[in-house]
């Protein structure tokens, strides 16, 4: 029976073996003797798209694939010819592609300024392996031949016309054309690599600033500024004057009339108030306001139309104006939409980053789901401002990587077209932490908001950080099972304290996570990454007193001190967004939290007294009692890990 039995098994799998092979046997196999079929008289775009192609192969392979307008009979990777289609199939969407095996040939065509293009970087991520993973960081697999399966039928439509975001790696154009960065003003990708959606002037806060500007005009008209409490001030503007509205409206046609590119697939300004809450509280602003649902929006909707008005009737099809739902702006009006030529971008600046945007738990994204619902009733162009990173405290973890998925898919089924996720701006001279790591992520995310996470995510950590990645990870996902304050909740100018909730023992464990990551790294590239992001837990650990920072360690002060050493030696030269080089000239360093380097100058009576008291901490007698219960704890701490 048991002899019956292995014969049995031994056949099934060798039946399942040639079930197998004739589909591995019609695999489509690239080797050195295919072309390149190009249309005759191609775009700037397609002539990109080829010549970039040829050098990925050749990194990959070797070969060097000759572009041909006629294979003569030979087999070819064919960009935009109309073979790729089907009878009566319909082209991709605008700036989609589709990729595609057929008749022992592989096709790739697009539509738009960047269908081709993005079409060419999909086709060699999915089958040479082609990653940009930071501006500096790219891989490609070495390989004999290119492997396509013979029922490869890949399509995409962009989730979104504008994908933005402003950490580091998203300045260098073949990291944007890469991962599917689409938007200004960071980068500027030429026309004939695929574009970007600019901005033309500033692209934010720019009323009373560059539009319509304070200092040119408030000392002559403060008629055309903001009325509060008895007088006009020059924080915001007026914007049911007449006469400003004519002012912006030329500023504003003078400005295309400099900058417009007529070629261009669209183009944004921005007229969007000013970074406070000094809005106008003249007659007329809160007549119109308490006509229009009572909230204040309702002007800037008004403003911004009658000169999206003026834009359209001088031909400008290709330029929307752009304003915020922002603060005091982010509840829709009534009775008055945006017009089709205007673009409303949310800002999600009072949200909660450890609760996904719709999750119903939480009362502030409720509150922002709901305005986000109200906005997408009304705009026919809804974009997103998100944020990503803790403005308040930049060098320490932000644990927001729970939520970041599925907030991108929000915006995705609430028909937002445009998605701009701010981080951290200031990371040249602020990169401690996972910025390369979320900005990676956030750009697939844009690319495709249903991708698998995990794996992207993992992808990552493998080629960032080398062999140890799965320990990283694991601290991560601790970070993030335990973000928040008290009660759970994550803001981006939240303290070290708020940020996560971890014990002792917790903390112990992700300290030998970060040690075992560096132990098994095996290159220099991979242990600098790790010691790098490990800057941004130790920070935390100083702030809040964990770990080798505990007041029971009489050695806190110098791991104190060897923090901030470690962090100018990398580069840090601000702790948080509104500090910048302030934690340079920090005189008491040993002696105070991480947040308050960008305090206590050189002369001070606070530091001096600050100085003074650590002084006497480092040499209080009571040093071998703290130093003996430290050892205690840590010991007992360890039992449970």
């Amino acid at each position: 029976m048991k002899k019956a039995i292995c014969i049995l098994i031994s056949l099934v799998m060798i039946m399942s073996a040639f079930t197998i092979m004739p589909s591995a046997a019609n695999d489509i196999s690239i080797t050195a003797d295919w072309n390149i079929l190009t249309v005759e008289n191609p775009t700037v775009q397609q002539e990109f798209a080829v010549t970039r192609l040829q050098e990925v192969i050749k990194d990959a392979t070797g070969f060097e694939l000759p572009a041909v307008t006629n294979a003569e009979g030979g087999n070819y990777i064919a960009i935009d010819s109309d073979l790729a289609f089907n009878a009566g199939e319909e082209p991709p969407a605008e700036n989609g592609y589709i990729i595609r095996a057929k008749d022992g040939n592989v096709y790739i065509s697009g539509t738009g300024i960047r269908g081709t293009i993005q079409g060419v970087y999909r086709f060699l991520s999915e089958f040479l392996g082609y990653r940009v993973y930071t501006k500096t960081l790219i891989l490609v697999d070495e390989m004999s031949s290119i492997l396509v399966p013979a029922d490869t039928d890949i399509s995409y439509a962009p989730f979104f016309e504008y994908t933005c975001t402003d950490w580091e790696s998203p300045r260098d154009i073949e990291y944007c054309i890469a991962n599917g960065i689409t938007g200004g003003p960071y980068v500027n990708i030429s026309d004939s690599m695929g574009g970007t959606v600019n901005y033309l002037g500033n692209m934010c806060h720019s009323l009373t600033e560059n539009i319509c500007s304070r200092y040119t005009y408030f000392e002559t008209h403060p008629e055309y500024f903001a009325y509060r409490n008895g007088k006009r001030i020059d924080k915001q503007l007026c914007l049911t004057n007449p006469d400003v509205v004519e002012l912006v409206k030329n500023e504003v046609l003078e400005l295309l009339d400099a900058e417009h590119n007529p070629d261009a697939s669209l183009q944004i300004i921005s007229l969007t108030q000013a970074d406070n809450q000094e809005y106008c509280t003249c007659e007329n602003c809160v007549a119109f306001e308490k006509a229009h649902g009572n909230v204040r929006s309702a002007t800037m909707i008004n403003f911004v139309n009658q000169v999206a008005d003026a834009v359209k009737e001088a031909g400008y099809n290709n330029v929307v104006i752009d304003t915020f739902a922002y603060q005091y702006t982010r509840k829709a009006p009534t009775g008055i939409v945006p017009r089709d030529n205007v673009c409303v971008r949310l800002c999600s600046i009072e949200c909660c980053f450890a609760h996904a945007l719709d999750d119903k738990k939480c009362a502030s994204n409720v509150a922002f789901m709901k305005d986000l619902v109200d906005w997408k009733n009304i705009c026919n162009r809804l974009y997103i401002w998100d944020y990503t990173t803790n403005y308040a405290n930049t060098c320490t973890v932000f644990p927001n990587f729970g939520v970041m998925q599925r907030n991108v898919q929000v915006f995705a089924e609430n028909n937002v077209k445009g998605v701009y996720e701010e981080g951290n701006y200031y990371m040249s001279f602020c990169d401690s932490e996972f910025g390369e790591l979320r900005s990676y992520l956030l750009c697939k995310l844009m690319q495709n908001p249903y991708l698998d996470y995990n794996k992207t995510m993992n992808d990552f950590l493998v080629a960032y950080y080398g062999k140890g990645w799965m320990n990283i990870r694991k601290a991560i996902d601790m970070y993030t099972d335990n973000a928040g304050d008290i009660l759970g909740h994550l803001r981006i100018y939240h303290s070290c304290k708020d940020s996560m909730q971890l014990t002792n023992r917790k903390v112990k464990i992700i300290d030998k996570y970060w040690a075992t990551a560096y132990n098994e790294a095996e290159t220099d590239m991979h242990r600098a990454n790790i010691y790098r992001s490990e800057m941004s837990w130790r920070y935390y650990k100083a702030d809040t007193g964990k770990g080798e920072f505990s007041s029971l360690n009489t050695a806190r002060f110098d791991e104190t001190q060897k923090l901030y050493d470690d962090l100018i030696a990398h580069g840090v030269a601000t702790i948080s967004e509104c500090s910048r080089n302030d934690m340079l000239d920090c005189a008491a360093v040993r002696y105070v939290k991480p947040h308050q380097w960008d305090g206590f100058e050189e002369g001070d009576a606070d530091t001096q007294a600050k100085i003074k008291w650590g002084q006497a901490q480092e040499n209080s007698p009571l040093n071998p009692i703290r130093d003996l219960l430290y050892k205690l704890m840590n010991w007992l701490w360890g039992l449970f890990i």
